[in-house]
């Protein structure tokens, strides 16, 4: 049994990112998987990320006592054997809400090395648009030191047989991982 960790970032409920993030979770769990998942972008302005300090020498914002990321979401990090990280393309690169929790790893560098990690993405574009943001990915993922179980990268995900397709992939991904 492993201890996965699925971070969402888009705002659509529903949406195409988590149509691939709740096939993947659906496989993982049947696999007899602990899941922890935070959906990003579906916190709303009631659980701000980050914020402006007024009375800290040398610093432009920190983080509010009462931080969901910090709080919640690092924690299960910390314990996690998987990482999946389920973003929609926005502008060629990952939505915004996921890049603000992905930007908070950076204290946690070195605690979060050698995990494994998925890699869920929807786009309206095709795969030759979502080139960017698999050298993101690519990127984030040998820095952070995360081998791949594997990636969906989920092209002209408007069409709901496309679609379809690629939530089988991600399901049949997260069964596959123990």
């Amino acid at each position: 049994m492993a201890k996965i960790v699925i971070l969402t970032g888009s705002p659509h409920n529903p949406g195409t990112s988590k149509t691939l993030a709740d096939a993947f979770e659906k496989g993982a769990r049947e696999a007899g998987n602990e899941i922890f998942r935070y959906d990003a972008g579906l916190q709303g302005k009631a659980a701000p990320h980050y914020l402006m300090l007024e009375k800290a020498s040398g610093m432009e914002v920190g983080i509010p006592d009462d931080d969901p990321v910090e709080n919640k979401v690092i924690p299960h990090l910390l314990k996690a054997d998987v990482v999946v990280l389920a973003a929609s393309m926005y502008y060629f690169g990952i939505n915004a809400e996921l890049k603000t929790v992905i930007d908070r790893f950076y204290d946690y560098n070195h605690e979060l090395k050698d995990r494994h990690s998925v890699i869920l993405v929807s786009g309206y574009g095709t795969q030759d648009d979502m080139a960017a943001i698999k050298l993101h990915m690519q990127k984030l993922q040998d820095y952070m030191r995360w081998p791949s179980l594997g990636e969906v990268y989920a092209d002209d995900s408007w069409n709901s047989g496309k679609l379809a397709k690629h939530a089988q992939e991600a399901y049949e991904l997260g069964k596959q991982i123990h």
